[in-house]
Order: C-alpha cells, then sequence, then structure tokens
C-alpha cells in the first residue's frame, strides 16, 4: 500500500535560526528544513504534539525576525520537532515561496549532456 505525501509545500532544506516560546522564555534553536506550511526544529527536549507554539523566525539570507505561530506535529526525541504554521507573517510567507520555487527549479534543471559524458566514451 502507497502512501500519500503528507505536506501541501515543499520544503527547503536550509539553515536558520528559530527562537520559540516555552513557558513565558525564549529558547533559541535551529531550524533545518521550512516550507510555507512548516519547519522542523532541532531540540534535544521536543514539547508535546498538539502543542501550540510562538516562533520568530530569522530566515538564512537575512537579520530580520519574523513572527509565526505553529502547532507541534510530530517529535523525535533528542532530535527535535516539526511544526505546522497556523499564522505565518506574509512577508516571511513570500520569501519562502520564492526560495522554494528557485530551489525546485535548480533541482529539476539536469544539464544536457552528451552520448560520451554518460557512457564515459
Amino acid at each position: 500500500m502507497s502512501q500519500v505525501p503528507q505536506r501541501k509545500s515543499p520544503r527547503i532544506d536550509l539553515v536558520g535560526e528559530v527562537y520559540y516560546e516555552v513557558n513565558r522564555s525564549e529558547l533559541l534553536a535551529q531550524w533545518t528544513d521550512i516550507s510555507q506550511d512548516g519547519l522542523f526544529i532541532q531540540t534535544m527536549q521536543p514539547l508535546p504534539v498538539g502543542q501550540e507554539v510562538k516562533l520568530k523566525i530569522r530566515l538564512s539570507s537575512g537579520t530580520k525576525l519574523y513572527t509565526a505561530v505553529g502547532v507541534v506535529r510530530h517529535r523525535l526525541d533528542l532530535v527535535g520537532m516539526g511544526l505546522e504554521f497556523t499564522h505565518l507573517h506574509p512577508e516571511a510567507k513570500r520569501l519562502i515561496e520564492g526560495t522554494a520555487k528557485c530551489t525546485l527549479e535548480q533541482i529539476t534543471q539536469v544539464p544536457k549532456q552528451t552520448r560520451s559524458q554518460v557512457t564515459g566514451g
């Protein structure tokens, strides 16, 4: 039985900073992939599934922090947690979408090869 992909939009494998709120304290962590719909945060102590989390996200190319709210959808002990955005700053969403398009275009642009390059002859 094949599984149906769960993600609505492609994830981008980059790294950036994220501040997330736990018990009225902000913790700094790294996100390791992101999409318009969510992100994965590396943390040794992931939050429980279903918990709502306030976020401040720094995209890998900039200095600005973007606000977001997410819900923990999955967790891996000692590894991290995947969050689905319930709110994402519109500018951050636009930047993520643009980065995803560029990344997808780079992946799908396979250089044309001659037969000798493919066969080594």
